[in-house]
């Protein structure tokens, strides 16, 4: 395996880079003028397309006070990318996640705690906060939303200065929109039409985009872009870190594939392993419009508008395999771990085997709205006024299916009785390691997944959430070049700022009325019964025939809730009895029945009309729910001087927050929208509202000084603060449950296992930073340069797990799991390096390179190291792009990649047997490339392919070859036309 990653690196890497090569040979000829030739600069010659994009980065950069990156667009309305986080992944010091495949959030110099703006003041993209897949995974602050073809440029900011938003740890990603005024003709139209499809699916989705602009006159002009496209994405996917019960200690053997133990092991076993094919389907229009107002000499009016309208369908369907539950046992014959007790092949025994299908629908809008009025009244004086308005709504209902392939048994009013009764009693399956384990199920198994008569479907639930964002800002600045500081141009500015972010994120569940199936009715809350309080309601959240009435709990009603209760969840279906809603998939080399997704698509009628006799509504879970309120005073002054030998900006920005927090927690008494804890939601929670204030003072400092006509040296230094995880501070006290189906006492009960929580009284990440960096330009957009940076954080928000006891259904009446809350831990620091090399040749070939060396402490530590490096930062990141551009013919290969990085700890276990592991993302090269072909001068033919390879994502357990996660990967080609009039 080493071998053949090494040369399949080797050679991506060589194809990324031939161009490179070729032309590094012309560079020092070209690059050193003879003796008495005048030094040159970024040349200002016209071009177009990719290498025209190079230089006007390559000029922001030269003639910027601070230390950034850019990234321009080729042509109007055409960026280099189409997603805007893989643009930024080519810049030096820039990283991202990914998540199906796709570029998600951005790391900047290894931190994700960075700001997006838009025209350097407040913006949406609409996945600021939500949750991903089976297990809810919550994410925040994704770019996958952003439609690139509205933008003209992004900014990668990593020195502020004190009159720019606050709130970036790593930098500041300023998104920039196209002014009407800039337009070169009176008229201007583009239009853009393509298809792209995935290696996977195979299905063409249409990608389509126009800009049309018009200059009534010199100084008033608007500008409109529109942008539709559709993607298919399909992916194969290794999860199971939502499910908590994890074990390592004593795990039970047997001699052969059956129940009997024999035996123990020290093994790392899942509580259950999810083989997965995740489909999706994306859609999304957006659109921009600007208008711009010259109305005098000295007063200039803009006003943006930025839409985007996003609508996601996931569609999967799994395989569930049980190692830690479902009463598994390894055979001892024939079983094989490496020295880190890791699985390595064996097979094993469980009570069980199920499949799961999960469909997600999800809708973001998102509006961002501003204005700018520009005044320059005198020599001396001149100010603006900005206006800010952001608003998102985001709403997602998502459906779930189990599907069982041993038998089952259902409630009748007596000893029950399995729909499925041809399925095996018991599940026999074998495991091969790998970065995607192979699952093989034994014959009759096998048999059963494919035989619709022994495939049951067998629970039923929906859920949903919601999140509202809504910003507004007011900004004013004024500037004074006071007449001692003619000398050194200086100029004296000052501002004040007003924002307010409010943050609604809602979760629940959609629950069933029992009411007429023989419940207690709801009245009963609160009350006595034969000696048991009643603290539920008859309402349900999972529809499986095993769980009986709830009342059956109380011995005077003679009836057991998972032994003789009459049925309550009806009707019973098998793939036999409702073919309609069978569907086939191979999953992972595995054949199986499972429901249909595609039916799914409205979970929530989909869920009604499986149980037409119970009415199904929405309860809001207060625990994973909260509102968030953060108004932020803000003011700076700053000085601004230098001439053509130096550049010095310095100023201090002080920050006013008040943080209001609205959460909920558990109560001692807890009573229920639901029939138990695992099956509804909390009905009186204990509302906390937290209110905190504080004040940051931000001073910064950028030096530039030009050595010579060809190299600079900039110097720069900054205080930081940047806020805190919405889910981490909204999130109040949440438990999961999992059904035991080891034979005792608590059989078919639902048992605690892990939980997790905020904590609202967090501090925000602070920091003081450090840049040094020498640039030298030269020839035709050249450039070489280095700098160090370093950075140190007061304290990281870091995650404390511990044991704790919750109610639940087993004998003793609660059981002991694990639960992970966050809090300020430590400090730790980030330092490195950046290098980067940049070069056009005449004869067309050009190329840009960068390196990254990170080197990070963070508090972080686990069962086998401490102080961890800063989850997220890879010690080590490149990236090369070689191109060539000749007439009506132009070429790009473009290869990123970077080292392993630890993500984070996984906690697990209770009694002896607590465990905590960390996780770490395997190295991650991806190769993309271009080419384009001028029919005429203004319509062109291009074809562009993402991850030519097919690199997949992966990540393991502590261990290389203990495996966590897995996405495969998938090549995207798009193929267009695109036309252009007006210049």
């Amino acid at each position: 395996m080493t071998t053949t990653s090494y040369r399949s690196r080797t050679a991506l890497l060589g194809a990324a880079s031939a161009m490179v090569l070729l032309s590094a040979s012309q560079a020092i000829a070209q690059a050193a003028p003879a003796q008495n030739d005048q030094p040159s600069q970024v040349d200002e010659v016209v071009v177009t397309g990719f290498r025209a994009s190079l230089a006007n980065a390559l000029s922001l950069k030269k003639n910027s006070d601070q230390i950034i990156e850019s990234i321009t667009a080729e042509d109007m309305g055409k960026f280099p990318d189409q997603n805007i986080a893989e643009s930024l992944q080519r810049l030096p010091g820039v990283q991202i996640d990914r998540e199906n495949g796709q570029g998600t959030k951005v790391r900047i110099r290894g931190l994700d705690q960075n700001v997006t703006l838009l025209n350097s003041d407040t913006f949406l993209s609409g996945l600021e906060a939500f949750r991903l897949g089976e297990g809810n995974a919550k994410q925040t602050n994704s770019l996958e939303g952003i439609p690139s073809n509205l933008l003209a440029g992004v900014d990668v900011i990593k020195s502020p200065q004190a009159d720019q938003i606050e709130g970036a740890l790593g930098g500041t990603v300023n998104l920039k929109t196209r002014n009407a005024l800039d337009m070169t003709n009176d008229l201007t139209l583009a239009l853009d039409v393509a298809g792209n499809q995935g290696s996977t699916d195979g299905k063409l989705k249409p990608n389509l985009s126009a800009v049309v602009g018009y200059k009534f006159t010199d100084n008033f002009g608007l500008l409109g872009s529109f942008t539709y496209d559709e993607n298919w994405i399909d992916t194969e996917v290794l999860s199971g870190e939502n499910r908590g019960g994890w074990a390592y200690l004593n795990r039970p053997t047997a001699t052969g594939n059956n129940q009997v133990q024999t035996g123990t092991t020290n093994l790392w076993s899942p509580e259950y392993r999810y083989s997965n094919n995740r489909h999706q389907e994306r859609k999304r229009t957006a659109f921009s419009l600007n208008a711009d107002w010259d109305v005098s000499d000295t007063v200039t009016l803009r006003a943006d508008w930025f839409h985007s309208d996003l609508k996601i369908f996931t569609g999967e369907h799994s395989l569930k395999w049980a190692y830690a539950n479902e009463n598994a046992m390894y055979n001892s014959q024939g079983l094989a771990k490496s020295s880190n007790d890791v699985l390595q092949s064996g097979m094993v025994t469980a009570n069980s085997s199920e499949g799961d299908t999960f469909a997600k629908n999800a809708k973001a809008k998102t509006d961002n709205v501003q204005f700018a009025l520009d005044w320059n009244g005198t020599e001396r004086l001149s100010g603006k006024v900005r206006a800010a308005w952001s608003k998102t709504d985001y709403a997602s209902t998502s459906g779930q299916v189990d599907t069982r392939y041993t038998q089952y048994t259902v409630r009748d009013g007596g000893a029950g009785f399995a729909p499925n009764a041809t399925a095996p009693l018991t599940a026999t399956y074998g495991f091969t390691n790998g970065d995607y384990p192979m699952f093989t199920p034994a014959a009759n198994l096998a048999t059963a997944m494919t035989t619709p008569s022994s495939v049951f479907f067998k629970s039923h639930w929906a859920f949903g959430d919601k999140s509202k964002l809504d910003d507004k800002a007011i900004t004013g600045d004024l500037s004074y070049r006071p007449e001692f500081g003619e000398g050194a141009n200086m100029v004296l500015t000052g501002g004040l700022r007003y924002s307010e972010n409010k943050v609604t994120s809602d979760y629940g569940r959609y629950l069933a009325d029992y009411s007429a199936k023989g419940e207690l009715p709801a009245s009963a809350q609160g009350t006595t019964d034969h000696g048991v309080f009643v603290d539920w309601t008859p309402l349900g959240y999972f529809q499986d025939g095993a769980i009986g009435l709830k009342k059956c709990d109380i011995a005077f009603y003679g009836c057991g809730r998972f032994g003789n209760s009459p049925a309550v969840v009806t009707p019973y279906q098998t793939a036999a009895s409702a073919p309609s809603r069978a569907v086939t998939d191979n999953v992972h080399g595995v054949n199986a029945i499972f429901q249909d997704y595609g039916q799914m698509k409205n979970p929530v009628n989909w869920i009604q009309a499986l149980y037409p006799s119970t009415k199904f509504a929405f309860y809001r879970d207060p625990i994973e729910s909260f509102k968030i309120k953060d108004a932020t005073t803000s003011g700076y002054v700053m000085a601004d001087l230098g001439d053509e030998g130096y550049h010095i900006n310095a100023g201090v920005r002080v920050v006013h927050t008040k943080l209001t927090i609205d959460s909920s927690n558990t109560p001692v008494t807890p009573l229920w929208w639901g029939t138990d804890s695992w099956n509804g939601i909390l009905k009186n929670p204990d509302s906390a509202r937290t209110v905190r204030e504080y004040t940051d003072v931000l001073p910064s400092i950028n030096a530039v000084f030009n050595v010579t006509e060809q190299d600079k040296v900039r110097a720069t230094g900054a205080r930081v603060v940047a806020a805190q995880n919405l889910f981490d501070l909204g999130q109040g006290a949440s438990y999961n449950f999992t059904r035991s189906s080891t034979p005792g006492p608590n059989f078919d009960k639902f048992l605690y296992t892990n939980g997790s929580g905020g904590n609202p009284n967090l501090d925000p990440f602070r920091a003081s930073q450090f840049d040094l960096a020498w640039e030298h330009y030269f020839g035709s957009q050249g450039l070489i340069s280095a700098g160090v940076f370093y950075k140190t954080v007061d304290s990281f928000i870091v995650q404390n797990t511990f044991p704790v006891t919750v109610k639940d259904q087993s004998v003793a009446g609660a059981s002991t799991g694990t639960f992970t809350s966050v809090v300020n831990g430590e400090g730790g620091e980030i330092k490195g390096l950046e290098a980067q090399a940049q070069y056009a040749f005449e004869n067309g070939l050009g190329f840009t390179a960068n390196y990254t060396y990170s080197d990070s402490k963070s508090p972080y530590a686990n069962d086998f190291s401490d102080n961890l490096p800063i989850p997220g930062v890879s010690k080590h990141a490149f990236n090369v792009q070689g191109y060539f551009e000749s007439g009506p013919f132009s070429t790009r290969l473009s290869y990123a990649w970077r080292d392993k990085a630890y993500q984070g700890n996984y906690g697990f276990g209770s009694g002896a047997d607590v465990h905590n592991l960390g996780i770490y993302n395997e190295a991650y090269g991806q190769l993309d490339g271009q080419v384009a072909y001028d029919i005429t001068q203004d319509l062109k033919v291009t074809l562009e392919a993402s991850n030519l390879t097919k690199e997949d994502n992966k990540a393991y357990l502590q261990f290389s070859e203990l495996p966590l996660r897995f996405v495969s990967g998938d090549r995207r080609v798009s193929f267009g036309l695109r036309y252009r009039f007006g210049r």
